[in-house]
């Protein structure tokens, strides 16, 4: 059996917002601030039945709730209808069993099974957070703020009085709900719901240290094995562990023996004032020492260098290595207690932000091998939750494993990589590789700019800078300066394969690519070939990403016949924007158009580059080796550069766009 779907409504951010559950691992990323601890949140609050407070009620419905109390209040509306208006917290788990044998005890599910079609082989949950106050105790709580000598009255304070109460006034109530008729459903116990999916977190706050300062420390962690039962250890330890109980008990024993005899000579001895009188008892004392209470409270990690076989405190090895060793531990710890269980479950496991301290190579290899890790501690499977921030971690992981937490003015949505996978298969190879290969941090983005090549990923912040001090952006609040931007070089001849995965995500993207005017000339032989040529010579454009892009705004996009560069370049400013996505290439300038950065570059720079004012296309040319020196080169001898008008124009248009819609 395993978990296939949650739906969390009313927490939060989390208005409305379905979460597809891989079977194995499901990681959830997107840009700071959009729920992703809130889902392990709301999810943790109902399974270890924690009260919630009016923080945890959405922005968005308070007017609402606050209306309907008001009226209620009011005696305008009664209890029974307000207790359908309110809109409530509440969760939604869907359970498939379909690849359970029927046969087989569905242990910790079976309570949740009400239907009675034996071919239906999907359990649903729903919890929810509803009124469990009476009529009676619900007016004594708020009458004094809406009452005034007997008259309906609101004094202002009322808002307050609903927000200090809301933990007295919902409490949660757990159903199970029969997936053919929704309208059948029977009341559980939330006990039955918590040995259904039993749930270990490790927060991002992990505590690494190994003073005593901390109770948690990777110590203690290891200490814990002293305690474990036999049975409960990895084969491979247990029998090492035994032997070190021996050792300890044989240990006691001797160290208990000897401390008695040292220790009553030395009190006997020392006490006087006449007593103790040889006719009377004599005095004798008897210790309680432990070595196994010392092996497990002063237990710390060290690390010892080969050869010299000296030690170093755990405080001296990095805290990459730190957090890795206790995430290790901790699962280990979870995949035991799941064991014991021995009943059909669901486990569940949250790890926040995994990547904590670790280099970039060692969080690509958690996300490849952390599976494979819980596979080898449990034969029970365990679906495991990850949030991160980490490129490394989110381009690690397969698309179909991958859910974007998209924000919006009404809440939090949980897009499924899969579904772009499914829907665009042409597209997704290219996509995958190029996000491995270039760790993107496309996934935690506000915007994104896809650039042609290194001179423009080198001069674009430059660039921007520039345009927010030239006043270029205007008065708004929020620039493009300030806000999150991922800067992806791709170049015009595959751009364009990233456009479905940018509408996909909702995020604003600004394309810069090159007009790339070709003409037909003689090649070898007499053959005809298309050759670069400057603007005014141009027939039509080698750039695959505007071919593709005037395409479909014609609403042709299989037709491959040749496009007039005429007609490019006649685009208007609306032609060139596609949904959340705009393009940009080159313009003409000071009478001259060139066909790349650096010719539009040369252009509105004349004076720099010792050009003359009456030049002709030709004189534009760049024949430098290196592009990226001409970036460089630019920035340090000519810090006053202008920018071209085709870049000004694209991050105005950029920064209007709103992150939230």
């Amino acid at each position: 059996m395993q978990l296939t779907k949650i739906n969390i409504k009313n927490y939060r951010l989390l208005v409305n917002a379905e979460l597809e559950v891989d079977p194995k691992t499901t990681l959830i990323v997107g840009r700071n601030n959009t729920a992703k601890t809130s889902c392990f949140s709301c999810i943790e609050n109902v399974l270890k039945k924690e009260t919630i407070s009016f923080d945890d009620y959405p922005l968005s419905k308070r007017d609402n709730f606050y209306t309907q109390i008001a009226l209620f209040m009011e005696k305008k509306l009664s209890y029974e209808e307000l207790c359908k208006q309110i809109e409530v917290i509440s969760i939604e788990f869907l359970v498939d069993y379909s690849l359970d044998d029927p046969d087989d005890n569905l242990g910790a599910l079976s309570p949740f099974i009400i239907d009675v079609d034996v071919n239906t082989t999907t359990a649903l949950i729903y919890a929810e957070y509803q009124l469990k106050t009476d009529e009676k105790a619900l007016w004594d709580l708020l009458e004094s703020s809406y009452y005034k000598d007997g008259t309906f009255s609101p004094n202002g304070e009322e808002h307050k009085a609903i927000a200090d109460n809301f933990s007295k006034l919902f409490g949660l109530t757990v159903y199970a709900i029969n997936p053919n008729n929704l309208d059948d459903k029977q009341v559980k116990s939330q006990k039955e719901l918590q040995e259904l999916f039993p749930l270990y977190a490790i927060p991002a706050e992990r505590v690494l240290g190994e003073d005593e300062t901390h109770n948690s420390s990777l110590g203690k962690l290891i200490s814990g094995f002293f305690d474990m039962s036999e049975a409960e250890l990895n084969p491979k330890i247990a029998e090492e562990v035994k032997r070190l109980r021996t050792i300890v008990e044989s240990a006691n024993k001797e160290v208990q023996k000897q401390s008695d005899e040292i220790l009553s000579t030395v009190v006997n001895n020392s006490v006087g004032f006449g007593y103790p009188n040889i006719e009377e008892l004599k005095l004798g004392v008897t210790t309680q020492l432990s070595i196994d209470d010392q092996i497990k409270n002063q237990t710390k990690l060290s690390y010892t260098a080969g050869t010299a076989n000296e030690s170093l405190p755990s405080s001296h090895n990095g805290l990459g290595y730190k957090n890795l060793i206790k995430i290790e531990f901790l699962l280990t710890a979870f995949a035991k207690d799941i064991e014991k269980r021995g009943v059909a479950c669901v486990p569940l496991l949250f790890i926040e932000e995994p990547e904590s301290h670790m280099h970039p190579q060692m969080q690509t290899a958690f996300a490849m091998y952390l599976e494979k890790f819980l596979g080898e501690l449990s034969d029970v499977p365990i679906q495991t939750f990850l949030t991160s921030h980490s490129a490394h971690i989110a381009n690690t992981m397969e698309f179909a494993k991958i859910r974007y937490a998209q924000k919006s003015k009404r809440g939090v949505i949980y897009k499924n990589l899969n579904t772009f996978a499914q829907e665009n298969p042409d597209n997704l190879d290219f996509i995958r590789k190029y996000l491995t290969l270039t760790k993107c941090d496309l996934f935690f983005a506000d915007k994104a700019i896809l650039v042609e090549g290194a001179s423009e990923r080198l001069l674009l912040p430059d660039m921007i800078e520039k345009c927010k001090e030239s006043g270029e952006f205007g008065d708004d609040r929020y620039t493009l300066w300030s806000q999150y931007y991922a800067l992806i070089e791709i170049g015009g001849a595959y751009a364009y394969k990233f456009i479905p995965f940018i509408d996909f995500l909702g995020v604003p993207c600004l394309i810069l690519t090159d007009l790339d005017s070709v003409a037909d000339r003689k090649g070898r032989g007499g053959k005809i070939v298309k050759k670069s040529v400057v603007v005014s010579e141009g027939e039509t454009t080698s750039n695959e990403t505007i071919k593709w892009w005037f395409r479909r705004n014609k609403g042709n996009p299989d037709d491959d016949s040749e496009i007039e560069l005429s007609e490019i370049i006649a685009m208007t400013p609306d032609d060139k924007t596609r949904g959340k996505c705009h393009i940009e290439f080159q313009t003409t300038e000071k009478g001259l158009c060139g066909h790349s950065l650096e010719e539009a570059i040369r252009n509105v720079n004349r004076k720099h580059y010792k050009l003359r004012n009456k030049i002709k296309e030709k004189n534009l040319e760049f024949t430098g080796k290196s592009k990226t020196d001409f970036a460089l080169n630019l920035i340090y001898d000519c810090p006053d550069y202008c920018v071209p008008d085709y870049i000004k124009s694209g991050l105005k248009w950029l920064n209007k766009q709103k992150v939230l819609e």
